[in-house]
């Protein structure tokens, strides 16, 4: 009889070994497919983001790409005007020589491939240009000027554009693009009531403080096209000004010495 239960016992205890085995078991399988799902859903995630992240990539390398083209392609265009100045001579006759009046002293200069101009001391803020074919009429246009900056109070040397001047002087009109040392720029309109802003000042991150700028003018009719550094910054439709001459200004806005070369001059009529 005692056997009998011992024998009873130990087939318990062996099935009750058996059902907890197979709850182990059951349970391991459990926390296996568990972590394997984790672990699926996390690679599933990462390769996701690591799609969208080398798409993004893709993305900004393609537009970075496009730019790059369209700037070279637009350099070589402009390079073909009709007419390019690299100011190694002046035979364009643009002014040059020593400068001294009520506002200035300096000298302006035709040298070493770049048209410098030389701002010793400021009498009077100002702002001084140089014509283009000695202020001839011109209706519509595509312009550009390379601009550097060399020296000067940041903020308070500016260089650009005027076109369609008047021949009769500022106070009949005339227009102006100008960028400065401190990466803005302004486009302005001077008639009889003196200084206009058509754009005020508006900061732009391409303008460099140290090294070469490209401002480019297109007009035609009553219709603006502005550039700079090969990017379209702004449209203008303004009627006051038809045609007019053209020239390379400086703006010097307080009384320290300042240095502004220019390069690469380029005209064509449309």
């Amino acid at each position: 009889m005692e056997t009998t239960k011992n024998e009873n016992k130990k087939s318990f205890l062996q099935n009750g070994g058996l059902i907890v085995c197979s709850l182990l078991t059951l349970y391991g399988l459990c926390i296996c497919s568990f972590g394997g799902v984790i672990f699926w859903r996390l690679r599933e995630s990462h390769q996701m983001v690591s799609v969208d992240s080398t798409a993004t990539a893709g993305s900004i390398a393609t537009q970075q790409s496009a730019a790059t083209s369209t700037a070279v392609a637009r350099v070589t265009e402009q390079s073909q005007y009709k007419f390019v100045d690299r100011f190694d001579s002046n035979t364009s006759r643009w002014m040059t020589g020593p400068q001294n009046d009520e506002y200035w002293q300096g000298s302006v200069s035709v040298k070493d491939g770049v048209y410098a101009w030389d701002v010793e001391k400021v009498n009077k803020t100002f702002v001084h240009w140089a014509d283009f074919y000695h202020g001839v009429p011109m209706k519509d246009f595509d312009a550009y000027i390379d601009t550097k900056f060399i020296e000067g109070t940041p903020g308070a040397v500016c260089g650009g554009l005027v076109f369609r001047k008047s021949s009769k002087g500022w106070d009949d009109g005339a227009y102006v693009l100008s960028i400065c040392n401190d990466s803005l720029y302004k486009i302005e309109y001077h008639g009889r009531d003196g200084w206009e802003y058509l754009l005020r000042w508006t900061y732009d991150d391409t303008i460099s403080l140290s090294d070469w700028n490209r401002i480019e003018v297109k007009a035609k009719g009553d219709h603006f096209n502005f550039a700079i550094n090969n990017k379209d910054v702004y449209e203008l439709v303004d009627a006051r000004q038809l045609e007019g001459g053209l020239a390379i200004i400086i703006d010097v806005r307080d009384k320290n010495p300042a240095v502004i070369w220019f390069d690469n001059f380029g005209y064509q009529s449309r």
